[in-house]
């Protein structure tokens, strides 16, 4: 898959404009404030549907303007398709989503066409912040790697509303209560099984890829899946025991929430046998990030197994020898990367444009 072209409407600081892309590595460059973040949020929402730096599409849309627009052009060669137009158009109101001219009714469909994988500057919080972020993370790797995992995800908050709204109004009905905390049992086995899986995948390609690019370190990796508060693994009259045993219910009711569930757990990263939120470095960190993030390339699934590489600006406080390395790594991907950098360039822009980037220049 490779984006060749992008047009932008009233989003961010974009009032209207369009962009050159056709280039198998593209390098966005200018000064603070020109927009190199906005435009690969922009690329990012074509995936996803949501920013990675907003909660709500809203944010995004212009000062004084009703909505966005968005359109992208990419071909997609796995599919025998050499040209495809993807467009969103958002406004406070509604969102509308054509593929091809034509209205894109799943995620699964969008998804089966266009993928990326986006590394900021905030994907350290993968290490550094709380267990919402690795399950995020996690759920959007699932997502890349096989997009009817949204489903699953639609079933077990649907359940846990359900179940939440129960435990609020402060039911005693032993049926009602029974009957939905076996759903939510059930659903998050399903999201437990799926997650761990992946976890696993990526472990072992992240651990690939630091003993081909990093030879001569012996750096090693270790990540696990962990489930709140009971083992998924149990049979579901197992599970009821160890609930009553813990008095999880009581505590339920006194905190109106579940207290059991996928909504809970947590991915532990180690690094060279040791957290790594507490003993890596902020550099050592930003590695594991970085090819954590490249190892959700390797598992990718469904119609189209491929993906866009958007980098922002990540790569500028490492070590050249590191940047050198990264930059060597990503270029041998059959993958599209397009970076940010600096309107001074640095040793990453440098570095790119020698090797033969594609630029793109934006300017006030």
């Amino acid at each position: 898959m490779r984006l060749t072209r992008f047009e932008v409407k009233n989003f961010r600081c974009f009032c209207c404009k369009s962009f050159d892309l056709d280039a198998k590595t593209v390098l966005v460059s200018g000064k603070n404030g020109t927009g190199k973040s906005s435009l690969l949020e922009a690329l990012h929402y074509l995936c996803f549907l949501r920013s990675f730096r907003a909660t709500s599409s809203r944010d995004m849309i212009q000062f004084g303007r009703d909505g966005f627009f968005l359109k992208a052009q990419f071909s997609c060669i796995s599919t025998k398709e050499i040209e495809n137009n993807l467009q969103v158009g958002f406004t406070q109101k509604k969102r509308l989503v054509k593929l091809n001219q034509k209205p894109v009714k799943t995620f699964k469909e969008l998804l089966d066409y266009y993928r990326v994988v986006t590394v900021t500057e905030d994907d350290l919080g993968l290490i550094k912040a709380g267990p919402d972020q690795r399950r995020q993370f996690i759920d959007h790797a699932s997502l890349l790697e096989n997009p009817e995992y949204a489903q699953d995800i639609r079933s077990f908050k649907k359940v846990l509303l359900n179940r939440n709204s129960l435990l609020l109004r402060g039911s005693n009905g032993q049926d009602s209560q029974e009957l939905w905390t076996r759903q939510l049992w059930e659903r998050s086995r399903v999201l437990w099984k799926k997650r761990t899986i992946l976890v696993k995948k990526l472990e072992k390609s992240l651990n690939q890829m630091l003993l081909k690019t990093f030879t001569n370190e012996q750096l090693h990796v270790k990540m696990e899946y962990k489930a709140r508060k009971v083992d998924p693994e149990l049979k579901f009259e197992d599970f009821m025991t160890e609930y009553h045993k813990q008095k999880l219910f009581l505590q339920e009711q006194r905190y109106a929430r579940s207290l059991f569930g996928a909504h809970l757990d947590d991915i532990s990263i180690n690094f060279q046998g040791k957290k790594s939120r507490q003993y890596a470095s902020r550099g050592q960190q930003k590695l594991i990030v970085f090819l954590l993030k490249m190892a959700q390339l390797s598992v990718l699934g469904g119609k189209n197994p491929d993906a866009v590489v958007l980098l922002d600006d990540f790569m500028t406080d490492f070590d050249e020898a590191r940047i050198e390395k990264l930059v060597h790594f990503v270029k041998k991907l059959p993958n599209q990367a397009i970076f940010t950098s600096p309107a001074n360039q640095g040793l990453l822009g440098q570095l790119l444009l020698q090797q033969g980037a594609k630029q793109v220049s934006l300017t006030d």
